[in-house]
């Protein structure tokens, strides 16, 4: 973090200090509902035009790798497109590295973990550092997607935005949010799954106060977007014949097949990380490794270069053989995981549903061969599997479900798409309870789940509750000893500890003087302990300490990492704790 990411008093100082004051100016003249509509709408303009100028971006650089550089390695033939990616990988790491480290990947799990640990803080460098690095990864042939970066810019200006503005860190959320909904309806022209993006995935909430503002944002995107890209669905096809409902069936088994594949895209992407991340090169070694890798592939099938959409046409429209449908199917997965893996900064939903349509396209002219007159398109069981696999790997059924219908245009996929998506959902959320998203942060050790739990009492850990400063008493000491420490302080608790440091449990004041009025002056301090002290482990929740005391019938218990105890949680540190969350 830069020096103005400084934390103060557990409150992340914004960028933009001396315009603090300025949403209280602006929500003293207009109610403030109002006011955040009006800032919803300045993020949908430029977040529109942020993804048009993206894509323009993505085509200059195209237009630079395929175009010249290519032209002058012609003297290679068929190996003229080898070192494309390995150039451009090799220049994104550089310029990741040096300027902001989190614009490598993918992007949407930065936007939630800026979300859920950061206050929605978001360095105004990113928009620039994600615009180029992603445009110069996918124009050089990196197989990754345009709709993270544009989810990440879009936040990214929504934040800064926020920042400038002195906005509390609760609608910091909110300007984020609209910023990726904004992002993801310019560049799809899905101004619905613009919306069900930015709630289900990034916000995982679906509350209605933060709908309307992301409504505004993603419909005013998407109508700068179709001004400059066109009003079309990002997929222009043909009217599907889906099939009477008797055959519904082959949608069934669709969404089981994507759902797995989701489960597969998630694992092998991660797995393949994990194996550049074990090697102990430089960064930039990694980069021409995984560059030249991609370039291999890209020799003998140059279909899994950049985004793909190209490809993604045919198998929709069924023009593509079983065998380049099964191959791409996997190649475009292992393109994808080594540019990500080897430092590479792109999206991973339009590879996602790259494999999909590859994957459904197979299945369709399976299903067209062994059942003929099912009257069921292998293009429309192509376009179910691209909704199946997002659905799947995102664990997003109903953004899969709004954005695949928008992206297409067609009202009958709209049955088929919902038995798909909600299938494949449940089918990878069932093999694997974490998203393609959500993994990442989990691997880093956020708990994205418990941070959006509606339950605050979910929402924190034991040891985050654990009060910092006790009194503390050694355990040979009597207990007329243990009452002139309490005599001289104002505390109702104290821990006890061995002569060696050792945490024994808790006293209370109460209960010293109980143990004076009894006559028991002489009797060292360790004797009011309980026979058994429950122990819990610091990373519980608050619920689970209220359940264990509830069990026990006990007030407090012992905090521990691992065997050590590490402190004392009682029923008051709860409720302090509960109550700061306020």
């Amino acid at each position: 973090m830069g020096a103005s990411d400084t934390i103060e008093g557990g409150i992340s100082k914004h960028w933009f200090s001396p315009k603090l004051g300025l949403h209280t100016r602006l929500t003293r003249i207009l109610p403030e509902p109002l006011v955040l509509l009006l800032y919803a709408l300045v993020i949908g303009l430029v977040g529109g035009y942020g993804a048009v100028g993206f894509r323009k971006l993505i085509v200059v650089f195209k237009g630079l790798f395929f175009g010249i550089v290519k032209g002058q390695l012609s003297v290679l033939g068929k190996a003229d497109v080898f070192l494309l990616p390995v150039v451009g990988l090799f220049i994104v790491s550089l310029i990741v590295k040096q300027f902001a480290p989190e614009a490598k990947g993918h992007g949407v799990p930065e936007v939630m973990a800026a979300i859920a640990e950061q206050g929605s803080i978001i360095r105004p460098r990113v928009v620039i550092v994600k615009a180029i690095a992603s445009a110069l990864c996918i124009g050089s042939g990196g197989s990754v997607g345009r709709e993270g970066p544009i989810v990440q810019i879009g936040s990214a200006f929504g934040s800064t935005f926020g920042q400038y503005l002195g906005l509390p860190e609760r609608h910091l959320r909110l300007m984020v949010a609209c910023g990726a909904g904004a992002g993801i309806a310019a560049t799809f022209n899905a101004p619905i799954g613009g919306v069900m993006f930015a709630t289900e995935v990034i916000l995982g909430s679906f509350a209605l106060q933060n709908f309307t503002a992301i409504v505004i944002s993603s419909v005013v995107s998407a109508a700068v977007g179709r001004i400059y890209l066109g009003d079309h669905p990002s997929f222009p096809m043909p009217t599907y014949h889906v099939g009477h409902f008797s055959m519904y069936w082959m949608y069934v088994i669709i969404g089981l097949a994507a759902g797995v594949w989701g489960f597969l895209y998630i694992r092998i992407l991660y797995k393949i990380e994990d194996w550049f991340e074990d090697r102990k090169w430089p960064f930039w070694t990694k980069a021409l490794f995984g560059g030249a890798l991609v370039g291999l592939i890209g020799i003998w099938f140059p279909q899994v270069f950049g985004v793909g959409y190209t490809w993604v046409d045919q198998a929709l429209t069924n023009h593509m053989a079983l065998n380049l449908l099964l191959a791409l199917l996997v190649l475009k997965l292992l393109a994808t995981s080594i540019t990500i893996a080897a430092g590479g900064s792109g999206g991973v939903f339009s590879p996602g549903l790259y494999q999909g349509s590859m994957l459904g396209g197979a299945i369709g002219v399976l299903m067209s061969i062994l059942f003929p007159h099912s009257g069921i398109s292998p293009g429309a069981m192509a376009a179910m599997a691209m909704a199946g696999v997002f659905a799947g790997s995102a664990q997003a059924p109903v953004t899969s479900i709004m954005m695949l219908f928008e992206m297409t245009g067609d009202y009958n996929l709209i049955l088929p798409l919902m038995i798909t998506s909600v299938l494949a959902a449940t089918v990878t959320s069932t093999l694997s309870k974490d998203t393609i998203y959500t993994l990442k942060l989990v691997r880093r050790g956020l708990d994205i789940a418990r941070l959006r739990h509606p339950d605050r009492m979910k929402a924190v850990y034991v040891g985050e509750a654990v009060a910092k400063e006790h009194m503390t008493l050694r355990s040979n000491m009597t207990i007329e000893q243990a009452w002139e420490r309490f005599s001289e302080t104002k505390e109702w608790f104290a821990q006890i500890r061995t002569e060696q440091g050792v945490l024994l449990g808790s006293v209370a004041r109460a209960q010293v003087l109980e143990a004076i009025n009894n006559e028991r002056s002489n009797d060292v301090i360790a004797t009011l302990l309980p026979d058994k002290v429950h122990r819990i482990q610091e990373r519980a929740t608050l619920g689970d300490a209220l359940a264990e005391m509830n069990r026990h019938g006990v007030t407090y218990l012992l905090v521990c990492r691992g065997d050590i105890p590490i402190g004392v949680v009682g029923s008051s540190d709860i409720i302090h704790a509960y109550k700061s969350m306020e």
